[in-house]
């Protein structure tokens, strides 16, 4: 009968080792993927993320690549790209002139977007779009 007591802990002590591990593992990549959340959007201080601006050139046509969730900077205003969904092209357009941390929800249609669009007085034509990057032809004015 003593014999039987002795082995009943090494179960109890690899199932709590088990439990202990999985949640850790769990913890840490559950805090990892908010970081990187909150780094794309602007950091943890509520910091505007705004990517570089396209090279300054002499060209009127700039090609641009917006990536999903980053502030851009063009001309007058400021745009985020949020993706696809129904066939619609999905910015959010900061007017810098009127308000800047207000942003204009604009839903394109792609094919529309493909002949040219403007936002806020900034000309675009759309070169492809999909889930995570749209290319844009950026009609600047000089």
């Amino acid at each position: 009968m003593n014999d039987e007591r002795k082995h009943k802990w090494l179960p109890v002590l690899f199932f709590m080792l088990t439990g202990v591990v999985i949640g850790a593992s769990i913890y840490l990549i559950a805090a990892s993927a908010v970081e990187s959340e909150a780094r794309a959007h602007g950091g943890q201080n509520g910091a505007r993320t705004i990517a570089a601006s396209p090279p300054a050139t002499d060209e009127p046509r700039v090609r641009v690549v917006l990536r999903r969730d980053v502030r851009n900077s063009f001309g007058k205003v400021d745009v985020v790209y949020r993706g696809m969904k129904n066939g619609q092209i999905r910015l959010d357009v900061f007017i810098r002139d009127l308000d800047p941390d207000y942003p204009y929800r604009r839903e394109i249609d792609y094919r529309a977007a493909k002949g040219g669009f403007r936002l806020g007085g900034v000309r675009f034509d759309l070169i492809s779009a999909g889930r995570t990057k749209a290319r844009m032809l950026w009609h600047r004015q000089l």
